[in-house]
This record gives C-alpha cells, structure tokens and sequence, in this order.
C-alpha cells in the first residue's frame, strides 16, 4: 500500500512539475516567442538593483526637476533634487530582461515597463507586475491599455499625449 501512495505521490509531484516548469507562455506577433517563466521575479530584480544603486549614491534618478518648479508641498520635504523619470539604467536590467532587447525600461507605479516598440506618441512591450506593488494594471490608465499575458505580464500598448 504504502509503494502506491508512493507512487500516485510522484506522478502528481511530477505532474506539477511539468506544468508550472514545462509549460512557458507563447506571445503573439512579429516577434514571438516564449517568455521565461521567472519574468516577474527577474523584473523585481531589476527594480531592486536599481533601488540599491539609487539609495547608495552610486546612481542618480534621471530627469531632474529644477527647483524653481517645485511645489510648495515638496519644499517642505527640504530635498536635495527631485526627478520625474523612474527609468532604469542598462546596468541594473537582469539578463531575462536583456533578452527581451527592449528600448528602454522604467517604472510605472512600482511596476516593470519593458519598451520594445516606440514612436514619438506610442510604446508597446512587456507590462510587468511585481509582488511589491499595490497596482493591478488597468486598461485606461495613464495611457495604457493591457492584455494580460500570464504569469503577471501583461502585453501593453500606451498612447503618450504631447
């Protein structure tokens, strides 16, 4: 009895095995392809190599704001500088994000952007929700409209208003 047990008990491990490792993810379009499984983790990578640098010193945030723009609210606060971009260094990418050859990367409320496609008014790529944020992408948003790929990406196309 106990061989049984054993066994159904290794066909089920293996069973789950094949499908959460097994089984990737395929995306439509041009440049399709399967998408690593560890997407989410690697993009939470990323966001933290670049945290670490950011908070060090070793990198500075870019698109300084100049002081005479600030608000009284931020004045208050007595920074040193203040940014607008949240875009994330070729330095800090992790190699699954590299494979992907985006144009660039940033954040978007805490999230993962991967641009692999741009004009002057549109992006599209790779949305990625990471564990830390509160955010669930949402069609509408800031522009983007999103189509939920799994694994927590999403395919994203985002119209930016000059």
């Amino acid at each position: 009895m106990f061989r049984l047990h054993l066994v159904v008990g290794l066909v089920c491990l293996f069973g789950c095995l094949f499908v959460v490792f097994g089984c990737k993810k395929q995306r439509g379009g041009e440049d399709a392809g399967p998408l690593p499984d560890n997407l989410a983790v690697s993009a939470l990578q990323t966001h933290i190599r670049y945290i670490k640098a950011v908070n060090s010193g070793a990198q500075e945030p870019s698109d300084e704001i100049a002081k005479q723009y600030w608000t009284d609210e931020i004045k208050r606060l007595n920074p040193i500088k203040v940014y607008t971009s949240d875009e994330i260094a070729k330095q800090y990418w992790t190699d699954e994000i590299k494979r992907l050859n985006p144009i660039k990367v940033y954040r978007h409320r805490g999230n993962i952007v991967v641009v692999q496609r741009a004009s002057t008014n549109w992006e599209e790529g790779l949305y990625i929700s990471i564990m830390i944020s509160s955010y669930a992408p949402q069609s509408g948003d800031d522009g983007f409209t999103f189509t939920d790929i799994g694994n927590n990406v999403y395919d994203f196309k985002r119209v930016i208003e000059n």
